[in-house]
């Protein structure tokens, strides 16, 4: 009866020691992964629209100082970035049309760092002319950034 028990528990004990061995192993590896995944921001790009052409999201965009990029075949103009929530609309405000807000996630910490610069300067203002000129600002920076932005599914 004791060699029997001996032959059930055995490979069961070695079986929860390396369970808990590869376990541990998994998630340090992962665990260190999460949180360089981690160490960046949430930001708002606001979008004046999507278009199917490059020549057609030229004519239709209102504004002469814009940032764009294809995603999925269709050209978006941005006409704003802010990690400040409040501060979304006070830039739809500042412009006199429909624009679409679209969550990001950005781990460039430089270009996060400024953002939040610019923001509280926006959240100190109610000029529509100084907002404007620090949303240019912002978009020169993000347009001489070579960035990439991770979309948030909302």
């Amino acid at each position: 009866m004791k060699k029997m028990l001996l032959k059930v528990l055995t490979p069961l004990f070695l079986s929860i020691i390396c369970g808990i061995i590869c376990g541990r192993l998994v998630y340090g590896i992962y665990d260190k992964k999460l949180d360089i995944d981690l160490n960046g921001e949430k930001i708002y790009l606001i979008q004046s629209g999507a278009y199917s052409t490059y020549d057609k999201m030229v004519d239709h965009t209102l504004l002469s100082n814009y940032v764009y990029y294809e995603d999925n075949g269709l050209y978006k103009s941005i006409i704003g970035i802010t990690e400040n929530y409040d501060n979304i609309e006070k830039i739809k405000n500042t412009y006199d049309f429909d624009v679409i807000v679209k969550e990001y996630y950005s781990k460039d910490k430089e270009l996060n760092d400024k953002i939040k610069e610019y923001d509280i300067l926006i959240t100190n203002t109610s000029d529509n002319k100084e907002i404007k000129k620090i949303i240019s600002e912002v978009l020169a920076l993000y347009k001489d950034k070579n960035t990439t932005l991770i979309e948030i599914d909302s």
